[in-house]
């Protein structure tokens, strides 16, 4: 007899529960795809953890990244690894030599409570600044320079900052929040780390 998993919308069997997750590579650009097509699929689940922030360059738009480029998520016995592996978007299973790489429940259920299931998805608060810091001038005529924030002035929406200007250093300019953005503006380095997992850039399969 079959049991419903209120969560992938569809019957499962009883040793659906029991299985493992494994870590799959997806095709280029092909993550949210290989997903949809795995959750279609009798004793499966799977996600793909996302992150939405605002992407200051342009325009202040809302941006999605995948937390892991390239790699998602899903459970099912071993026996439909040949059908996980054939399913649209999905590009092979991650090995460690012959055997299939198992993922930690504990690290599944912090990337769940991170990005909570179906959406999986991620949404950071813009990022906090504070005097000191260095950042970078992502627009107007100082665009692409390095400068260090002297005074926040929230109330009118601008920032003071330091510059390096013909030669003489610490040259105070008033510029619009808009125009700065921090050195490294990958929004995943301000995702907590999780227990176990490493960044897919240092993942081998």
């Amino acid at each position: 007899m079959h049991t419903s998993d209120a969560r992938t919308n569809h019957y499962a069997p009883p040793a659906f529960y029991a299985a493992p997750w494994y870590c799959l590579r997806a095709q280029p650009r092909r993550e949210i795809i290989a997903v949809q097509t795995l959750r279609t699929l009798d004793g499966v689940e799977a996600f793909c953890p996302r992150v939405r922030y605002t992407l200051r360059t342009r325009g202040m738009r809302q941006s999605e990244v995948s937390l892991f480029p390239g790699y998602l998520f899903a459970r099912f016995a071993p026996d439909l690894s040949k059908q996980i592996t054939y399913s649209n978007g999905v590009a092979r299973i991650v090995r460690r030599g012959t055997d299939f790489v198992e993922v930690p429940s504990v690290v599944i259920r912090e990337l769940l409570a991170l990005a909570p299931y179906p959406e999986c998805l991620l949404r950071l608060a813009d990022p906090v600044f504070f005097p000191g810091q260095t950042v970078r001038i992502i627009g107007g005529v100082f665009k692409r320079t390095e400068a260090k924030i002297a005074r926040l002035l929230p109330a009118k929406q601008r920032v003071a900052v330091l510059i390096n200007l013909l030669g003489k250093e610490d040259n105070e300019v008033l510029l619009p929040l808009t125009q700065i953005d921090e050195l490294d503006p990958d929004p995943r380095r301000r995702i907590p780390q999780i227990a176990g997992v490493r960044r897919a850039s240092k993942k081998t399969d």
